[in-house]
C-alpha cells in the first residue's frame, strides 16, 4: 500500500530554520504548494549563505542577500537548471518572507523586472479544439479520469478543488470551495449535474466526494497530469501543455472569449483569484491569432 502524501504544512525539511518558517507561511494561510516552494527557497539560501542555526540569521547582511540573487541570475545552481525570471522571483518572495519571520525587512530584495508578456505562447495553452478531442478520448479510457477532466476544463477548477464536488453539491447546484485561505462558490453546470447524477447512480455514491480513484479519496494532480499526458501522446498533441492548469486557462480564454470582457469580474469569482488583475492575463492574445491579424487581407493592405 501506498503512503499517503505528507502534506507541505506537516513536512519535516531537516532543519529548524525552515521547519520554524513553514509553520510561520501555514499560519499567514500560504496554500501547500506555496509552502512547499518558500521552504525549497529557504533551504537552498541558507545552504548559500551558511547558515545553519537561528543566531546565523542575526549576523546575516545585505550583501549576501543580493549575492544569492546574483548567483541564479548568472549561474546555475544544484539542479543543472538556468532559472527564469518568473522562478526567480518567486524565489525572491520567499526569501523575502523568510527575512520578514526574522524581522529583517531592510535587507529584502525587490523583484526582478520582467516586460509584460502582451501575447500568450501558443504552448502554454490547450486550444478549443485540443480539450474536445482529449475529452472524447478521455471518456473511452477511463470514466471517472474523464469527469475529473470535464470538471475542470467546464468550470475553471484546480485539481484540489474536485473534492468539493459532492453528492450534496449536486442537489444545491454548486460547490463550495476553501481554498487560499478563502470561499468562493463555483456553479455547477446542468449538463454536467446530469452526467454526475447518472455517474453517482451507476456507482451507488450516496453521499460525500464523487470523483475518486478511491471511494471518498479525492484524486491528486500527478494522477491526472500523467493521465494528460497519455491522452495527448495518444493524439499527437503537444504533451507540454497537456496538464491540469492548462484546462483552467482554456476555461478562462474561452468564457472571455463567449462572454467579453464585461464579463471578467464574474469570471474573476468563478476562478477565485484576490485581484483582478490577475484575471486579466486571460484577455492577451496567443502569438498565431496575433500573426494572423497582421495577414495582408485582415489588415485590408
Amino acid at each position: 500500500m501506498s503512503k499517503e502524501k505528507v502534506k507541505a504544512h506537516e513536512k519535516n525539511y531537516g532543519n529548524t530554520i525552515v521547519n520554524s518558517f513553514r509553520n510561520y507561511l501555514w499560519e499567514s494561510r500560504r496554500s501547500d504548494s506555496t509552502i512547499d516552494n518558500y521552504c525549497r527557497t529557504a533551504t537552498q539560501f541558507l545552504k548559500f549563505a551558511g547558515i545553519t542555526t537561528k543566531d546565523g540569521m542575526v549576523t546575516l547582511t545585505k550583501i549576501v542577500v543580493r549575492n544569492f540573487v546574483e548567483h541564479m541570475k548568472n549561474s546555475m545552481y544544484e539542479i543543472d537548471k538556468i532559472y527564469t525570471v518568473e522562478t526567480i522571483n518567486n524565489k525572491i518572495a520567499g526569501m523575502n518572507q523568510l527575512l520578514s519571520l526574522y524581522q529583517l525587512d531592510d535587507l529584502k530584495e525587490k523583484a526582478l523586472y520582467c516586460h509584460r508578456k502582451v501575447f500568450l505562447e501558443d504552448s502554454e495553452i490547450l486550444t478549443n479544439d485540443d480539450v474536445s478531442r482529449m475529452l472524447r478520448e478521455s471518456r473511452i479510457r477511463n470514466h471517472i479520469l474523464y469527469l475529473a477532466v470535464r470538471s475542470m476544463a467546464q468550470m475553471g477548477i484546480r485539481v484540489s478543488e474536485i473534492k468539493f464536488i459532492t453528492v450534496e453539491s449536486l442537489n444545491i447546484g454548486y460547490i463550495v470551495v476553501f481554498n487560499k485561505g478563502g470561499m468562493r462558490k463555483v456553479p455547477l453546470p446542468p449538463d454536467l449535474i446530469k452526467e454526475l447524477r447518472e455517474y453517482c447512480n451507476s456507482s451507488g455514491i450516496t453521499k460525500g466526494i464523487i470523483i475518486s480513484v478511491k471511494r471518498g479519496i479525492a484524486i491528486n494532480r500527478t494522477t491526472i497530469g500523467r493521465f494528460m499526458k497519455k491522452v495527448a501522446e495518444k493524439l499527437g498533441i503537444d504533451v507540454r501543455k497537456a496538464h491540469p492548469h492548462s484546462l483552467r486557462h482554456n476555461f478562462a480564454i474561452r468564457f472571455l472569449r463567449r462572454y467579453g470582457e464585461g464579463e471578467i469580474s464574474r469570471l474573476s469569482d468563478i476562478l477565485g483569484h484576490r485581484s483582478i488583475e490577475t484575471t486579466r492575463i486571460y484577455l492577451r492574445d496567443t502569438l498565431t491569432n496575433a500573426a494572423n491579424k497582421l495577414t495582408v487581407k485582415n489588415l485590408g493592405i
